[in-house]
Parts: C-alpha cells; sequence; structure tokens
C-alpha cells in the first residue's frame, strides 16, 4: 500500500507555527534576518547603479608638502552591460503564438495594459536584482493590468518545505510605515500611524499571489542572485586600477622631482615652469627624478580583466569595440555572440515559468468576465533577440523551407526579422485575400456582361 504525505503548510498553519497565530505576524516577517540581509543587498545595488562605488573610500594623500586628492574614477560600465542584456532578450516585444482566438484575447491584454513595457522592466529588475515580482489585477474599468512592486519592498512568504504561501510589501513614507498583506484570497492594508497598527482596506483577491520572476541561484532556489553582484568585484579592480594610474602618471611622471648633486641651490624652481635653464658649479648635477611606468606589463593585466569581465558578464568582445569584423556572416555573428545567447537563454527560462503563472492569471480574469477557451486552446511566446541578423541568409533559408513544404506560411511570419505582431499580419494577409477574391468575382461578372453584349450585337 502507497501511503502519500501531504507536507504542504498554508498560510494560516506557517502563522500559527511561527507566530502563535499574531495578527500582526507580518510585522515580524519582514524584519527577519533572511529577508534584511536580502533587501540590504538590493539597496546596495541600488546604490552602486547610482554611483556609490568602493573607490570612493579611497584616502587622500600628501604630496610636496600639501594634500593631493586622489582621483576616484567612477565608471558606470554595470549600467551598460545590463541594458544591454535587458534589451538583447526584451528590447524588442515578445511574439504571442498559439490558438488564433486566444492570441488575439491575450493581445487585447497586451496593448491595453503596456505589457511589452512589463516585461522589458522585468527583465531588467531581474538583471539589477535577482528578483522581480509582478501582481495582477482587474482595474475599475474591468481591463486586466499588472503592476511591478520593487525588490527592496518585497518579502514573499515561504514556508520550510518552499511553499510559496502569501506576499508582504512594506515601504515606508515620513516615517510611517505600509503594508499591503496578500494572501491569497484577499489583500489587507495597513500602517502604523499614532503608533498602532491600523486596518485601511481589506479586498478581496480574485487573482492570486504576486508573480515571482527570478534567476537561477546555487544556494537559495526561491530567491534569484542578480548579474551586478557577480561583475562589482571585477569593476571595482578596473576603477582602483585605473585611479592608482591616473595619479601615478601625474604625480610620477609629469610633476618630476629635481635632483642637485653638489652645491644647493639657492631660490627654487617652478614646478610648472618650462624653459629654465641651471648653472651648476664645476663637479655638479641636476636631473628631473620620474618614473618609468611598465607599460606592456599593464596593459596586459587591463586586458586580461577586461577580458574576464566580459566572461563574467556575458558580454561578446565585439560589443566593446574589441573586435574588429567586416562581411560576418549569419553563423559568425551567432558565434560572436554565443556567450550573450547563452545568458539571455538561461534568463529565457525564468521569464517562461512566470510568464505561465501570468497567462493562468489572464484565463481566470478572463472568466470572470465571460471569456472562456477550450481546453486544446493554448498561448506560448516567441522571444526576439535584439542580435544583429543577416536579414536575406534567414529569409532564403525561411523560403528554400516553404518551397520545400516544411514550414507553413505562418511559420515564415514568426521567423521573420521584420515582423513584429503575428497575428496582425495573418489578419491582413486574410483581408488582403478576401479583396483579391472579391476583385477577380467583379473581373468575371464585367467579362460575362461584356459577353453578354457581344451576342446581343
Amino acid at each position: 500500500m502507497v501511503i502519500e504525505r501531504n507536507d504542504k503548510m498554508d498560510i494560516n498553519e506557517y502563522i500559527d507555527k511561527l507566530y502563535n497565530n499574531n495578527p500582526e505576524w507580518f510585522i515580524d516577517e519582514v524584519n527577519q534576518g533572511s529577508n534584511l540581509q536580502r533587501v540590504s543587498r538590493v539597496i546596495r545595488n541600488k546604490e552602486y547603479l547610482h554611483g556609490v562605488h568602493k573607490i570612493k573610500e579611497k584616502k587622500n594623500m600628501q604630496f610636496k608638502g600639501k594634500t593631493y586628492i586622489t582621483k576616484k574614477l567612477i565608471i558606470n560600465e554595470a549600467k551598460t552591460i545590463l541594458n544591454f542584456h535587458s534589451t538583447y532578450l526584451l528590447g524588442k516585444p515578445l511574439s504571442l503564438v498559439g490558438s488564433e482566438n486566444k492570441v488575439k484575447e491575450y493581445q487585447n491584454i497586451y496593448r491595453k495594459g503596456n505589457y511589452n513595457d512589463i516585461d522589458f522592466d522585468i527583465i531588467d529588475s531581474i538583471g539589477k536584482y535577482g528578483d522581480a515580482y509582478e501582481y495582477v489585477y482587474l482595474d475599475k474599468d474591468k481591463n486586466i493590468c499588472s503592476k511591478l512592486i520593487d525588490s527592496e519592498y518585497a518579502y514573499p512568504v515561504i514556508t520550510e518545505t518552499n511553499e510559496y504561501v502569501a506576499f508582504v510589501e512594506n515601504w515606508t513614507i515620513n516615517g510611517i510605515d505600509y503594508y499591503n498583506v496578500y494572501y491569497p484570497d484577499k489583500v489587507d492594508s495597513y500602517n502604523n500611524e499614532n503608533e498602532n497598527i491600523n486596518l485601511i482596506s481589506s479586498s478581496p483577491n480574485v487573482s492570486g499571489l504576486p508573480i515571482h520572476y527570478h534567476n537561477k541561484n546555487d544556494i537559495d532556489p526561491n530567491f534569484g542572485v542578480s548579474l551586478l553582484y557577480d561583475m562589482i568585484p571585477i569593476l571595482d579592480e578596473l576603477e582602483d586600477l585605473l585611479s592608482k594610474l591616473g595619479d601615478g602618471i601625474y604625480t610620477l611622471s609629469l610633476s618630476p622631482i629635481p635632483t642637485v648633486i653638489g652645491q644647493q641651490l639657492e631660490g627654487s624652481i617652478d614646478k610648472d615652469a618650462v624653459g629654465y635653464a641651471v648653472s651648476l658649479e664645476m663637479g655638479s648635477d641636476m636631473k628631473y627624478v620620474n618614473a618609468n611606468m611598465d607599460y606592456s606589463t599593464i596593459k596586459m593585466y587591463l586586458d586580461i580583466i577586461n577580458q574576464k569581465l566580459n566572461m563574467v558578464a556575458h558580454m561578446p568582445s565585439i560589443v566593446g569595440g574589441n573586435t574588429n569584423i567586416s562581411n560576418v556572416s549569419e553563423v559568425s555573428l551567432k558565434l560572436l555572440y554565443q556567450l550573450a545567447d547563452v545568458y539571455s537563454m538561461v534568463q529565457e527560462k525564468c521569464i517562461r515559468k512566470g510568464l505561465r503563472e501570468r497567462f493562468k492569471m489572464f484565463d481566470k480574469l478572463l472568466a470572470l468576465k465571460g471569456i472562456t477557451f477550450n481546453d486544446d486552446d493554448y498561448v506560448s511566446v516567441e522571444f526576439n533577440y535584439s542580435r544583429p541578423v543577416n536579414a536575406q541568409e534567414l529569409l532564403d533559408e525561411l523560403n528554400v523551407q516553404y518551397g520545400m513544404g516544411a514550414i507553413s506560411r505562418k511559420t515564415i511570419i514568426e521567423k521573420s526579422p521584420i515582423t513584429t505582431d503575428v497575428s496582425q499580419e495573418m489578419d491582413r494577409l486574410a483581408s488582403e485575400s478576401n479583396n483579391s477574391g472579391n476583385d477577380t468575382d467583379n473581373n468575371d461578372k464585367v467579362n460575362v456582361n461584356n459577353a453578354d453584349k457581344s451576342i446581343v450585337n
């Protein structure tokens, strides 16, 4: 006999077990150590993107008797890398494919809810913070919409068996804490104005808990890890090295120290002067002492760091201007962008997982509006990478396969780099076909009438 065990814990059991049914349990949940650490990382990443880098902690030094303000070079290369990956995967809108009637409904939702912008913001948040959160709801006009919840304010409630059972949104304005507590069936809103926890509102939750998008994390399967987190140590090293190089060039090469051997000179030589002549007694010598930098070693070190940055950041070397190309074929482009493709494929998996949850919510909310689908109706997505494409080669390949009967016209439209809305294109083709048919019928009628006239004559 097989005994089935159900170890799943719902939110009521979770509150009872961890917080003894405390009605203000969400405050303790927000203040858990693991949550505080995770949110602290999000805040650090935000500050880094805003320009708060480790190099700013570099101390000043004494040079020629005065305080020399050392260089603190800020290179916000992380923004460029993150923007590249976001636009590479979702710079072009997703293509919805599947059953015609269901795709048409979803496209209306996408158009009214600006979901193409939401998709881009989701992948942007994952790259920066590792996680993104989306709440799907019906607005006052019964349109399906979504709002994104900032990772800094997001606290998914996850049980010891990795069950996602509730969600807390917490933020502070003017010293007052606000809480939105999402249960599977309702959303309660609180604040602590007047030092008391006050229930502001409670409304039914018809869609479900906020969708949690996150990439792969080898330590914690419930949360993601940002690409920025992996890049910061390398970028810190680059900024430190380049700042020290700038200081070295100025202090050791451009501001040499005059050294006199023999009788001491009266007066001084201005360090910024040019063309001075110095007369010395027999046997004396004067020279400027400056540092000769090992150019080859420095260049090699910088080149290696940049190579490792490209590897960690999954950046094609061609994007950074490190590769010269000409007459590149489709295959060569794919090879050059292989690292970016690998990263985007991994990101694509986490996005698809979240989109499946979103589409379930779409179906649930559409059913409330009286719109239902058959069991075999489906919707999937096609990602349109922003890789440079040799469009002529691709279209030639599609044309050959179509001529062989291996693919349909709709597949050509889906794969074409110049098509953005597959369903709209199919509708236009159908409309053109109908108009063409009507024109043929009219021509036939004209020919028949002309034939009748010739017979009468």
